[in-house]
């Protein structure tokens, strides 16, 4: 099977390697100095699975560059895996890549409804607890190993690709998104703030503020008639993947030490918007966008 899997960050890359080593023919997308190591010396995956991707066993095309016309067309299925403020870029891509159906793999809200702007039903969603971190240009480290559920119209389609990453299937699509955004906004904002990695928010008062920000997120979930876990069950999902992922350093802090723009207004910026349409307060992802907004 054809699979493009477009905005090779660090986890766009370990699940392009996967798909590679399962047998699948991929195209990669990606930019700046990792797209052109990744077209030139392929890829290097340490840590929990170590595997060398060649130059050869892959295509690459680079977003500076854009995408040829030979191209057009080539792909089965298509994975998006950027950050959110790309999404739209990369739903018109996989629409001339491909005739099939996109997966969004990314955090926070607001993903699907782009991809069904251009794709209409044909799509499906997913998030993954898999933590991997960008060591250098075509290196990555797959920190912790984690949980991939996909939802959606086409979901089925991509189960058995991404079998590698052990894939199941969940149908409640908001369900899906809204477990992973919680996890999100508990973890990314805290620690890009404090600038440590994840298994420092293990410790007081770290922990209170982080099961705190989730939970004020819950409700808000909840009043939107979403199905969320217990508190009980969040606060112990959120403990036990900090504990499985405690030497990653999240995108969030990545992007704050590199000056980039974050994912913030996905995330905690989501909630806000949310809850101030049910007329609620959110004080503290209120607090987090600021403060986050503020370090750019």
């Amino acid at each position: 099977m054809r699979i493009a899997v477009l905005g090779a960050g660090a986890i766009g890359c370990l699940v392009a390697a996967k798909l590679i080593d399962s047998g699948h023919e991929v195209h990669v997308h990606a930019r700046g100095d990792h797209g052109a190591f990744l077209t030139v010396h392929g890829l290097t995956v340490t840590g929990v699975w170590n595997k060398k991707i060649l130059p050869e066993e892959w295509t690459v095309s680079l977003d500076e560059v854009g995408i040829h016309d030979s191209l057009e067309k080539c792909a089965d299925l298509v994975i998006i895996t950027s950050k959110s403020k790309d999404t739209e870029n990369l739903a018109k891509i996989a629409t001339k890549l491909s005739n099939g159906p996109v997966l969004s793999l990314q955090n926070g809200l607001g993903n699907r409804e782009i991809i069904q702007k251009h794709k209409h039903e044909n799509y499906a969603v997913g998030v993954t607890t898999n933590a991997v971190k960008r060591i250098s240009p075509g290196t990555i480290e797959w920190v912790g190993k984690g949980g991939l559920v996909i939802g959606g119209p086409k979901a089925s389609e991509f189960l058995n690709p991404l079998k590698t990453l052990n894939a199941s299937f969940n149908e409640n699509v908001s369900t899906i998104l809204w477990n992973k955004l919680l996890i999100n906004i508990a973890i990314n904002p805290i620690a890009a703030i404090c600038g440590v990695k994840n298994g420092m928010l293990l410790k007081e008062p770290l922990l209170s503020q982080a099961e705190s920000t989730m939970l004020e997120g819950a409700r808000v979930a909840r009043l939107l008639g979403i199905d969320i876990p217990s508190d009980i069950e969040l606060v112990e999902n959120l403990q036990l993947v900090l504990k499985n992922t405690s030497e990653n350093t999240c995108s969030m802090l990545v992007d704050v030490k590199e000056g980039r723009e974050t994912e913030i207004d996905a995330l905690c910026g989501q909630v806000v918007e949310r809850a101030e349409q049910l007329g609620v307060e959110s004080p503290l992802n209120s607090m987090l966008l600021a403060q986050i907004k503020s370090l750019r």
